[in-house]
């Protein structure tokens, strides 16, 4: 199970949703699940895929939802990156 708070859960949540649904299971699971390269790497593709459509502003800076999921992306690489 992925701890995160119910806002960046719920940012996660959506992201998978849209972009790797099959990913859902991860977040889901009540067991504990290890977050590898692989998988967080997978996790964090489907949130840069959100910022690509929806966290920028014209002039390619991040908006205030890019802001959140860059945040976002950040935590879940601690989740694997940092061990």
């Amino acid at each position: 199970m992925i701890q995160l708070d119910n806002e960046n859960l719920e940012l996660l949540r959506a992201c998978l949703n849209h972009y790797k649904p099959e990913l859902l299971q991860v977040i889901e699971s009540k067991e504990l699940v290890q977050i590898d390269s692989e998988l967080g790497n997978k996790i964090r593709q489907s949130i840069g895929n959100e910022f690509c459509r929806e966290g920028m502003e014209l002039d390619s800076e991040p908006n205030e939802y890019g802001i959140r999921l860059e945040n976002l992306i950040d935590i879940i690489g601690e989740m694997f990156l940092c061990k």
